[in-house]
């Protein structure tokens, strides 16, 4: 079991505050979106790690088994396939994957076109594991979004989020930018499309099941 250290922070709007009267060309309006940006992420981490603590797994396993699991049947996936996924280290991936086929949540075939690569495949336990964490996962998640958000809102931001992602992401289309006038009269680089695509959720490394 994973044992999670609960740490005080500061917060952001005191964070915010001192700031700005100790150095007050730092707080622009865009750092006080990545800030908030940066502790949102990093509370709903610390929130989704200890949903699959609770069900035996390190972060990175889960990401592993859910991973698989929005695979197709039969839910498998080259190892470097799953490193791009899931964006670890090669070493600790390795690691992962022994501790999880050792407790029988994945296997390891032979691929029929490289045999020096051994697809990774979720085994029924290491399906049923997922979908269990996953489910705490998301009814965590709703819990602090609808608390929070109207739906106008929610579907306003997932707007908004996926409109920054689609630029900053790598395959961004940087050629597909025009200049517009702020209104403080300097040219700032936006993204034609408006169309607002939309993020999967608020932080990039947790991956629905299908």
């Amino acid at each position: 079991m994973v044992r999670l250290m609960t740490v005080k922070r500061t917060p952001v709007g005191d964070f915010l505050a001192m700031r700005a009267q100790t150095w007050p060309e730092a707080v622009t309006p865009t750092a006080e979106l990545m800030v908030r940006i940066y502790r949102l992420s990093s509370l709903v981490l610390d929130q989704s790690r200890a949903q699959a603590a609770a069900h035996g797994l390190g972060f990175t396993e889960f990401e592993v088994l859910v991973t698989l699991r929005g695979q197709p049947a039969p839910h498998e996936l080259l190892p470097t396939d799953l490193y791009g996924a899931i964006l670890i280290s090669s070493g600790g991936l390795t690691k992962v994957l022994h501790g999880l086929q050792a407790r029988g949540l994945i296997g390891r075939g032979q691929s029929k076109d490289d045999r020096r690569s051994k697809p990774v495949r979720l085994t029924a336990k290491g399906r049923a594991l997922a979908e269990r964490a996953m489910r705490d996962v998301l009814s965590a998640d709703d819990k602090l979004v609808h608390g929070a958000l109207s739906a106008s809102e929610l579907t306003q931001l997932i707007r908004l989020v996926g409109k920054l992602l689609h630029v900053v992401e790598p395959g961004g289309p940087d050629s597909n930018q025009t200049q517009l006038q702020s209104p403080g009269g300097k040219a700032e680089r936006t993204h034609s499309d408006t169309s607002g695509r939309s993020s999967a959720a608020l932080t990039p490394i947790k991956r629905r099941m299908t």
